[in-house]
């Protein structure tokens, strides 16, 4: 979700920002979780509630030693680095990144990424809107990102330190099992992972974004997330589980379930929409697993990976325009579509917006703080799910088809 900010514009707020005469009387209550307590106990189970005051105890008072440390390493080069890179953790960088590996013949890792990031997202999602901790305060931080989108969400945990955790865990692990590099070769990979890793993780504080609960606690999610993909990896391979015919509609109801019981958070945070597309895409990788199996669908397997740098250019013209006409022209029409007029599904989009609207109307305050949770359309979390499943679908099924078309498999 970027805002199409440039480098000029950063340099620019950058300049505004650094200026403390524009932060005279800071309003937090526009950014969620900064509501005095009482807001929360009377909207919170009690263990809920008491759950999050012992957790504010870290929160609480990191904002200045926080903007000190900032402060000490802030320059032009570092803002547009850690702003830059910060999109390596971005929506839309998994949209377009993360259907490569399957186009370059390796599927496998495709789906072991799919499995970490989905769950990294939604259990720190989940975490994020069942404590309801706010991020650190700006000021006397200095917000630095290209999507304002991503302000508005909880603070811990931070998704970005679970993703980057749960995938430099993946790489280093294949790296280390690789048997025909040297040990140098390896060290050199492990030392790019650790850069990586370290970027997105530190980027975070340096960017005002996370503090140190924040980032231990998404750090967490992502070894958990590691560890339960490769152990019911190893544990169910001799299963086929994902040869049975229930297995596609287990794995949607099983994606819908965790959606529709998904906890509620108190203020209006964006982040569950980032769980409904993963788990989405989780569940459309499953269908096409199943698919692959059970109807000898092998053209993604057959991908190798020592294709020419010409197959591999060829490749990714010809993927990525499928999944952006996929994503960002043909679903979102199509399938709102089927769900109002094949499926009637109750369109409650408008019931949400006026919902939202008298709210507004009824708390006259509340154009300046962050508004309560309305909740989102039912309409919406089936539409989101169903174009984000459409994406593993158009990279395993369509893609390779068009490939093996046009003799570049």
């Amino acid at each position: 979700m970027v805002d199409g900010l440039n480098t000029s514009s950063i340099r620019k707020r950058a300049r505004t920002l650094s200026n403390p005469n524009d932060f005279q009387e800071p309003n937090y209550l526009l950014d969620p979780g900064n509501h005095p307590s009482e807001h929360f106990r009377t909207r919170m189970s009690k263990f809920r509630f008491n759950m999050r005051e012992k957790l504010l105890v870290f929160t609480n008072n990191q904002s200045f030693t926080l903007s000190r440390w900032q402060k000490k390493y802030r320059c032009s080069f570092n803002d547009l680095y850690f702003t830059y890179t910060s999109l390596m953790g971005s929506h839309t960088f998994y949209v377009l990144c993360l259907p490569m590996p399957v186009w370059f013949g390796y599927f496998e890792t495709t789906v072991d990424l799919v499995y970490i990031l989905g769950y990294s997202i939604y259990l720190s999602g989940f975490f994020k809107d069942y404590w309801c901790l706010p991020r650190p305060r700006a000021p006397p931080l200095h917000r630095i990102t290209l999507s304002e989108y991503t302000t508005k969400e909880y603070g811990a945990p931070s998704s970005h330190t679970a993703n980057a955790t749960g995938v430099g865990l993946l790489f280093l692990y294949n790296i280390w099992k690789m048997q025909e590099s040297s040990v140098v070769v390896q060290l050199m990979l492990s030392c790019l992972v650790l850069f990586y890793y370290m970027t997105l993780v530190f980027g975070r504080i340096y960017c005002g974004m996370h503090g140190l609960l924040d980032l231990i606690s998404g750090a967490l999610i992502g070894v958990v997330c590691f560890i339960v993909r490769f152990h019911f990896k190893c544990n169910l391979l001799n299963l086929h589980i994902k040869e049975y015919w229930l297995f596609p509609v287990l794995s949607v109801a099983w994606g819908l379930v965790l959606l529709f019981k998904h906890v509620r958070p108190i203020d209006e945070c964006p982040c569950f929409q980032d769980s409904v597309a993963f788990m989405g895409v989780v569940s459309g990788i499953e269908c096409c697993e199943w698919m692959c199996n059970k109807f000898g669908f092998t053209l993604v397997y057959n991908l190798r990976p020592d294709c020419s740098w010409k197959q591999t250019l060829a490749r990714l013209l010809v993927g990525l325009p499928c999944v952006v006409i996929w994503k960002y022209v043909i679903s979102k029409p199509l399938v709102y579509t089927l769900l109002i007029k094949v499926f009637n599904i109750k369109d409650d989009r408008n019931m949400a917006a006026r919902k939202r609207l008298e709210a507004t109307h009824k708390d006259k305050g509340s154009k300046y703080e962050c508004p309560l949770y309305i909740g989102e359309p039912r309409i919406d979390i089936l539409g989101r799910f169903i174009i984000y499943a459409g994406v593993p679908i158009t990279v395993v099924m369509c893609s390779p088809v068009l490939f093996s078309l046009l003799h570049i498999a």
